[in-house]
């Protein structure tokens, strides 16, 4: 009897000491943790792009990016960071008149 304590014990042992591993395999192979950041860099001052997560764009939910800077028909953003994970979506806005978006990142 006392073997088989030692074994349960060793078995709940090993239970525990996977159970941290295998919850963070898990989250990365979910494809639901992604680190996807967009972020403006600021480089544009008053002008810079702002971004609007999950927001509904033509009935689905996406990442919306408005403002920039306009000269002409051209609008420009500059982000620090653009990192779009699977499956995410991302709406550029384009105001009337807009004919070409141009961005950048810088980080």
């Amino acid at each position: 009897m006392g073997g088989r304590k030692l074994v349960i014990t060793l078995t709940l042992g090993w239970a525990r000491a996977m159970a941290f591993p295998l919850g963070w395999l898990t989250l990365a192979m979910s494809g639901n943790y992604a680190l996807a950041d967009i972020v403006p860099d600021g480089t544009l001052g008053s002008e810079s792009s702002v971004v609007i997560p999950n927001t509904n764009v033509r009935g689905k939910i996406a990442d919306k990016i408005e403002g920039g800077a306009t000269r002409g028909s051209n609008l420009f953003h500059s982000f620090q960071e653009f990192n779009v994970g699977e499956l995410q979506r991302v709406y550029f806005a384009n105001p009337s008149g807009i004919e070409t978006i141009l961005t950048r990142v810088t980080g």
